[in-house]
């Protein structure tokens, strides 16, 4: 398995499970603590963020999640950069901190080392997704949404 094949996957996942799926740019997301990573859709128009939880030892099935957080701006109440990553809050009481790194090292479980007959992946279990550009961009996208959520503060 290589870091397309691991994409190709997480997008299948979050294609399943939101209707509009083609209006969003995605990221994976590791979170800041124990819990599932996040496959991350975010779009400029509207402004809004889906955090999408997503359990790798159940890939390449897909299951029916109800757990997608929707983050935008008439439900967000915390949005801040944590220098390492982000935190999330909204006024329904979901709270996250993750982050979204260029190179994320992704820890494969069995099922997904034994997808590909070659896998191609560290010897830590683990495989390197290359996202660079992708976190750019969302990083980009959170500095925006930072400051459009400021802007309604000034005076």
């Amino acid at each position: 398995m290589d870091g397309d094949d691991l994409k190709y996957l997480l997008r299948g996942a979050f294609d399943s499970q939101v209707l509009n799926h083609g209006d969003f740019n995605l990221v994976y997301g590791q979170p800041s603590g124990a819990g599932n990573p996040w496959t991350i859709g975010y779009r400029r128009q509207p402004l809004e963020l889906l955090l999408c939880p997503v359990d790798l030892e159940a890939l390449p099935e897909l299951r029916e999640d109800t757990s997608i957080a929707t983050v935008a701006l008439d439900n967000v109440a915390t949005l801040a950069d944590t220098g390492t990553g982000y935190q999330v809050e909204t006024v329904t009481g979901f709270r996250t901190w993750f982050e979204v790194a260029g190179s994320p090292r992704v820890p494969l479980p069995e099922n997904l080392r034994a997808l590909v007959g070659t896998p191609r992946q560290d010897g830590d279990g683990t495989l390197v997704l290359e996202q660079e550009s992708d976190a750019e961009d969302f990083h980009q996208f959170m500095s925006h949404f930072m400051d459009t959520l400021d802007s309604y503060y000034d005076e």
